[in-house]
């Protein structure tokens, strides 16, 4: 059953700052985002085995690294850029991966941001990053 609201509002002109309702325009518009939903699952697939590879070299990264450093007896200083080295690839495996998602997404546009956006963050975080880059330094000294 139909609130008379509703019937009103269907049979009457629009008048300002009234919203009209309709069944038929909500369902149409679900059954748009369920056909586009679906024209995509292929490349949400493809995405999520993206992510799932990069997330695999991230670990693989950070696992050789940590090795790496460990052999010359510098544990910490190969704990700090291992966790580096896995965030870098997981960035960029997401960055491909939504690339892959959203074809009119591109990666230099991404990338352009993600430029002006550490702009801001760098000042927000100056003291906490300016720690980080002394404590890199004194681990390789």
């Amino acid at each position: 059953m139909i609130p008379r609201i509703l019937l009103a509002a269907a049979t009457t002109p629009d008048a300002p700052q009234q919203n009209d309702f309709s069944w038929g325009a909500a369902r149409e518009r679900l059954d748009s985002w369920m056909d586009g939903a679906t024209g995509m699952l292929p490349n949400i697939v493809v995405a999520l085995v993206v992510i799932a590879v990069s997330y695999g070299l991230a670990l693989l990264a950070r696992r050789l690294v940590v090795r790496q450093t460990a052999r010359r007896e510098r544990d910490d200083l190969g704990r700090l850029l291992g966790g580096f080295a896995k965030a870098t690839i997981l960035v960029l495996g997401f960055l491909l991966a939504a690339t892959i998602v959203i074809p009119s997404l591109k990666a230099g546009d991404l990338i352009s941001g993600l430029g002006v956006g550490s702009v801001a963050i760098a000042f927000a975080f100056k003291d906490i990053l300016q720690n980080w880059l002394a404590g890199l330094l004194i681990l390789l000294r």
